[in-house]
């Protein structure tokens, strides 16, 4: 049996198969866990500096190691090779990965952002005032980024003609720069890293026609936490406290964004205050803290939402929609009361 750890009971998994299930000692040394979030130390990373310097993984039995990621592809692949334990994906890229990896698939047990924020973002002076009028326009994207492999479902939900588009493929540093310079009438990708890039060359909001894929029909869910389904299973108490600590984070970064950057610093030098708070303050209003989440509390996965959000991305990448029972599990979630922000 692994330090610090011991045995809470059988559980049975599908027919026949019992499992250990094990949970932090109240005595014993801190379990180290390796977490990988999805990309660097910056606002929308905040939570996580405020989970682990709150002192939460402690008094839970657990030695969190918090890394920076480099994308949903790349968090994916650490957790799957075992490298980390525990991590932080797009959820519409792990539906993907899973289609193609029915043998090693993972598994969603926190949704962080209720919103994805993928989107395409044209200039009115191309004519874009609205999603269809973006038909036969220039649209730079970066490959196998989720706002470009989801385009399809925002397409569909808007009347878009896909044979129309005239796809500009650019590196995720050129794609800003290749709409200001009029290489492209619009781009596609995080909504945050997009209109903020804009900004930064030069363009101002009312240049811009802003599309959130989620205010156009196609209502997502965003960044989730992720784990392989068989190390969740025989470490659940631990899967239990870390989506916990989550929670406080995201609760104790709402409820003050200029300390949780502040105490994002301590754990990176480069972290620039004003502009992340900036970026803390787009990505709780437009992701994090939803008017969903006002009602109902983190992470509240409706079966419809579910259902349908399956159904979209399946579509738009070209695989069968799978089960949502593959992709999402809410075995590790408190109790609802102790989600919602206010408690």
């Amino acid at each position: 049996m692994a330090r610090g750890l011991h045995l809470l009971g059988l559980v049975a998994i599908g027919a026949a198969t019992t499992i250990a299930i094990e949970r932090p000692s109240p005595a014993a040394d801190p379990i180290p866990i390796k977490f990988v979030m999805d990309w660097a130390w910056e606002g929308t990373q905040a939570s996580w500096a405020v989970a682990s310097d709150s002192g939460c993984y402690a008094k839970a039995g657990l030695d969190v190691k918090t890394d920076r990621g480099f994308g949903s592809g790349d968090a994916i692949g650490k957790v799957v090779g075992g490298a980390y334990d525990i991590g932080v994906a797009d959820f519409s890229t792990v539906v993907n990965y899973n289609s193609s990896h029915p043998n090693a698939k993972l598994i969603t047990v926190f949704i962080v952002s209720d919103r994805a924020l993928t989107s395409a973002v044209a200039m009115k002076k191309a004519g874009v005032l609205k999603p269809k009028d973006l038909d036969g326009k220039r649209i730079a994207g970066v490959q196998a980024d989720a706002s470009r492999t989801l385009f399809p479902a925002f397409a569909k939900a808007n009347g878009i003609d896909l044979n129309s588009i005239n796809w500009v493929s650019v590196a995720p540093n050129l794609r800003q720069t290749t709409v200001f310079q009029g290489q492209a009438d619009a781009a596609v990708g995080h909504l945050n890293t997009v209109v903020t890039g804009l900004h930064k060359i030069g363009v101002k909001d009312e240049e811009m026609t802003i599309m959130p894929y989620a205010d156009f029909g196609v209502r997502i869910y965003g960044n989730s936490v992720i784990v392989k389904p068989d190390w969740a299973a025989t470490h659940a108490e631990i899967v239990r406290s870390f989506v916990k600590c989550a929670i406080a984070g995201i609760k104790g970064t709402i409820r003050d964004h200029e300390g949780a950057i502040a105490t994002m610093q301590k754990f990176s030098s480069m972290v620039d205050r004003k502009s992340e708070m900036d970026a803390l303050a787009f990505s709780t209003t437009r992701a994090v803290y939803t008017d969903d989440v006002k009602k109902n509390g983190l992470s509240e996965v409706t079966a419809d939402r579910l259902d349908k959000s399956l159904t979209q991305i399946a579509d738009a990448m070209g695989f069968p929609k799978p089960a949502a029972s593959e992709v999402w599990t809410s075995a590790y979630l408190p109790p609802q009361k102790e989600r919602m922000i206010g408690n």
